[in-house]
């Protein structure tokens, strides 16, 4: 996988700790309307330190593509980051499998943004990790993920009950999965 790519729009972008002040910056501008959906996080989380200690951590293993979280810019700005998406238990064993991730800066939704990252880094991930499979946990409340995930052509397998503690309480979650066809 490369570190950097590009859609029409966007600039997907595997952050070093340079960046450390951006994320900062989304992730506190963010905090209120990411809440819902993640786990509780401590004061130190919003700090440049952590930050840039987060940075660093995916970095590395994103170098042995163990881990992998793109930041998602616009193209006419590369200091702002609008948005994540981000794989995860990637398995390059027989299961051939890995989790996706996403979310984007609430004056950002609603524009595609999403999609567009998506479908390219989907396609690479395939491409060049092999991977067969690709699966998504949503809440079931989360109405735009869950639409975003179909457009996608991810199906819906079931309810992964209690897997995921978000803000101290152990959530159902909605399982889909992508299956790339056989080459």
């Amino acid at each position: 996988m490369k570190l950097d790519y590009e859609t029409d729009r966007l600039r997907l972008l595997i952050c070093s700790e340079e960046y450390s002040a951006a994320l900062l910056n989304f992730v506190t501008e963010n905090k209120e309307f990411f809440a819902p959906w993640e786990s509780r996080r401590l004061p130190a989380f919003y700090t440049e330190e952590f930050q840039a200690q987060v940075l660093r951590a995916e970095f590395q293993a994103a170098l042995r593509c163990a881990y992998l979280r793109y930041y998602l810019f616009l193209k006419e700005d590369s200091e702002r980051i609008i948005g994540t998406v981000s794989f995860s238990n990637i398995s390059r064993g027989e299961d051939k499998s890995c989790r996706v991730g996403y979310k984007l800066a609430k004056a950002h939704t609603g524009r595609g943004y999403a999609e567009e990252a998506l479908r390219l880094l989907l396609a690479e991930i395939h491409k060049d990790l092999s991977i067969h499979r690709v699966e998504a946990d949503i809440m079931p409340d989360n109405l735009p993920s869950l639409r975003l995930i179909e457009r996608l052509g991810f199906v819906y397998e079931g309810v992964a009950r209690s897997s995921h503690e978000i803000n101290g309480v152990w959530s159902d979650h909605l399982r889909y999965s992508y299956i790339f066809a056989h080459q």
